[in-house]
């Protein structure tokens, strides 16, 4: 009777070992999503990571209207280390910005390049989203955000609680996070049951508010 005790006392104890292993997320090798935004025009947004660099190409293509933003840069253990991001219109690049060590090259790029010495890591509006999602609503210290043509330090994640969010006929449950940027709020919005990928992104650009918010997609291959 006390082995079967301490058997199953032991069988417990090890399954508690394992929880954070179970519940820590892992980025998806690969994840096209697609989004709409405040206006109603489609968004797509496609992550792949391969050999230890990521990408992250968000897309607005319309005829009359067409952006694209690109991050990318090294990824390890779900953590990522942008090293480029570029805003374009039309095809043409409109504003950029490059990461080091020592700070960030930055700028529409019709204008002079600035710099910026920072003393943590820096990321743009996509990758952000990502790296938040997928370390559990925290950040590391000293956190700047930039959209390629201004460079912010970023406040403490505030987390907004947990609600559900009706996907393809389903309830999900997301929990929500918001960011100060400067006199700007950026918030975010991830779902569990999804791996965590960012189910919404809400943002000011030039005193407007623009939300995506998710419609469908696929993780690795399988549509959800």
């Amino acid at each position: 009777m006390k082995l079967k005790v301490y058997s199953g006392l032991l069988f417990v104890w090890i399954n508690l070992l394992f929880i954070p292993m179970v519940q820590a997320a892992d980025l998806p090798q690969q994840a096209q999503l697609q989004f709409v935004d405040s206006y109603g025009l489609p968004v797509n947004m496609d992550f792949v990571q391969k050999d230890g660099q990521y990408q992250i190409n968000t897309q607005i293509n319309l005829i009359f209207y067409q952006m694209q933003f690109v991050s990318s840069g090294t990824v390890k253990d779900s953590v990522l280390n942008p090293l480029s991001y570029t805003d374009s219109r039309f095809g043409k690049p409109y504003a950029q910005a490059r990461f080091s060590e020592h700070g960030v090259d930055y700028g529409k790029v019709s204008e002079a390049v600035k710099h910026m010495s920072v003393n943590g890591p820096v990321y743009d509006m996509f990758a952000l989203g990502w790296q938040l999602g997928f370390n559990q609503g925290k950040l590391p210290a000293n956190t700047y955000l930039t959209n390629g043509k201004k460079v912010y330090q970023l406040d403490a994640v505030n987390s907004r609680g947990s609600d559900q969010l009706m996907l393809n006929g389903r309830q999900i449950e997301i929990r929500q996070y918001s960011i100060s940027r400067g006199d700007d709020v950026v918030e975010y919005a991830f779902a569990p049951q999804l791996e965590n990928i960012p189910v919404r992104i809400s943002y000011v650009d030039n005193g407007k508010v623009y939300t995506l918010q998710l419609k469908g997609g696929r993780i690795n291959g399988k549509v959800f």
